[in-house]
């Protein structure tokens, strides 16, 4: 299975009535994040808002980003160096 293109999510949202920029306002997130989630695995808030504006599992949007049971794959963190 492949995930879902980031262009027919966000027609999905437009057709709703709402723009992606007033639905990351309401949740609290950037544009950028929310845009940025749509195409990586970025973060699983935004996912969980697009999902949930959309009335769907997220696994439905991005299977590649779940497993069979439909536990989200963890997101892998970067260590940060010091400077």
């Amino acid at each position: 299975m492949t995930d879902t293109n980031p262009e027919d999510i966000k027609a999905a949202i437009r057709k709703k009535g709402i723009s992606m920029a007033r639905l990351a306002d309401t949740a609290g997130l950037s544009p950028q994040l929310l845009s940025l989630a749509m195409r990586a695995a970025v973060s699983e808030r935004a996912e969980q808002v697009i999902a949930e504006f959309l009335q769907m599992h997220p696994m439905k949007i991005w299977p590649t980003r779940y497993r069979r049971d439909g536990s989200r794959i963890k997101l892998k963190t970067r260590k940060r160096v010091a400077a």
